[in-house]
């Protein structure tokens, strides 16, 4: 199975909510809100890339959600309407982006705006077994038109709705993808060399030659920092090195030196981690017997999906929350929670980083099951890239903060 083979196979096109569509105006409003379409680029490097063109200073641009740079993508930003200098402020563009201008907000963009995401992905190099595979997951996942009283009973009303257990999707896991754990697991132990060489002197085949160059030397001298400053070019996280170099012993400092975004991703990394076992231990406990599970290999641990028929009512609408310090463990999802943390050898009371104010663990609502809506499924043909092989495509809405990898997931790719 084969996705992103280029830009054109996944298509993710951002939906805001009917709240924020209806206050755009055209003449008032101190925010100029654009649609920003872009592909090979991250979003904060597009919207950097079009905050010079505005003339306005980076920071200034605001978005609500970050989307893939191996996709092409439709989102939306805002900018200061006093602050854009550029006479042609309607319309810019530059290499793998443009912006368009809709109108006025009150307000800058957050994530709040965002209502969903709309996904078109071409998923190529299937086997016919894995098309059928595909077919039977996607019948599981809904409900069949005979089963109105339990579609009634479970909240499943629109027959294009499927739906999968929210699981986070890897690319939550960046900061653990070199296959050592999650760094903020030490963290919390307060094992901080061992968080820090994690962060900085690990690298993953797919981190870029700069990064792997960086980490590379930090590895070769660690210990030695005023050796390893010599070989190490200037970037945010060398502060950490810098800061070893004058304070040899002081690993806590080190890692409060790294970026701040970074540090913050570590503890989502890990929380996320946590969110994933718990789901999947509680459904395994309540959707399994007698309905069928879907079960999906992942880098990060392996994902249960139960057949819809068979997910009890309180599951559907079950908020199960991202454990953070302090984390009070209920009913019906404490039994899965208590479970995970003995096995990771923590509490919620150790959800905090020992000596540092922040980041912090805290508890965030999630969502146990997601609907993906507008469900589509192509009839499978002829991949053109791989010979002798298939490609089908498959069409969804998402909710934000919804993962399409893991409806991939649980679609058996």
């Amino acid at each position: 199975m084969t996705i992103k083979q280029s830009p054109d196979d996944f298509l993710v096109e951002e939906i805001l909510t009917e709240s924020v569509r209806s206050k755009v105006r055209t003449q008032r409003g101190g925010h100029a809100l654009y649609r920003l379409t872009k592909e090979g680029l991250t979003t904060p490097q597009a919207a950097a890339a079009a905050a010079k063109a505005l003339g306005v200073r980076p920071g200034l641009v605001a978005y609500g959600g970050l989307k893939d740079r191996h996709a092409r993508t439709v989102q939306h930003v805002t900018a200061p309407v006093d602050a854009i200098k550029a006479p042609a402020s309607e319309k810019a563009e530059g290499p793998g982006w443009q912006i368009e201008r809709l109108g006025r907000l009150d307000a800058p963009i957050t994530a709040e705006a965002i209502e969903a995401n709309r996904f078109r992905i071409t998923v190529r190099d299937l086997a016919q077994e894995a098309c059928d595979r595909m077919d039977e997951a996607a019948r599981l996942l809904t409900l069949s038109p005979q089963d109105v009283p339990r579609r009634s009973r479970v909240g499943l009303e629109q027959s294009g709705e499927r739906l999968f257990v929210n699981y986070f999707g890897d690319q939550r896991f960046g900061s653990a993808r070199h296959g050592r754990g999650f760094l903020a697991k030490h963290l919390v132990r307060g094992e901080f060399e061992d968080a820090l060489r994690l962060a900085i002197a690990v690298w993953h085949r797919k981190d870029s030659r700069r990064t792997k160059e960086f980490k590379r030397a930090v590895s070769q001298s660690w210990g030695r920092w005023s050796d390893a400053l010599a070989n190490l070019p200037p970037c945010p996280e060398r502060r950490a090195v810098e800061h070893l170099a004058s304070a040899p012993t002081d690993f806590r400092g080190a890692f409060a030196a790294l970026p701040y975004d970074f540090q913050e991703i570590a503890v989502h990394a890990y929380q996320s981690h946590l969110w994933n076992a718990t789901a999947r231990r509680l459904v395994d406990a309540r959707c399994s017997d007698p309905g069928p599970v879907l079960v999906a290999d992942d880098p990060f641990g392996k994902m249960h999906f139960p057949a819809a028929l068979f997910v009890p009512p309180d599951l559907v609408s079950l908020d199960l929350p991202v454990l953070g310090h302090g984390s009070v463990l209920r009913e019906p999802w404490k039994s899965a929670a208590e479970a995970v943390l003995a096995e990771e050898g923590v509490t919620t009371e150790m959800l905090r980083i020992p000596g540092l104010r922040r980041p912090q663990f805290a508890e965030v609502p999630r969502p146990l099951f997601a609907r993906a809506s507008g469900f589509e499924l192509s009839a499978c043909s002829p991949d053109e890239a791989h010979p002798h092989r298939l490609k089908r495509t498959v069409a969804f809405d998402l909710p934000r903060g919804s993962y399409a990898t893991v409806v991939l997931r649980a679609l058996g790719q």
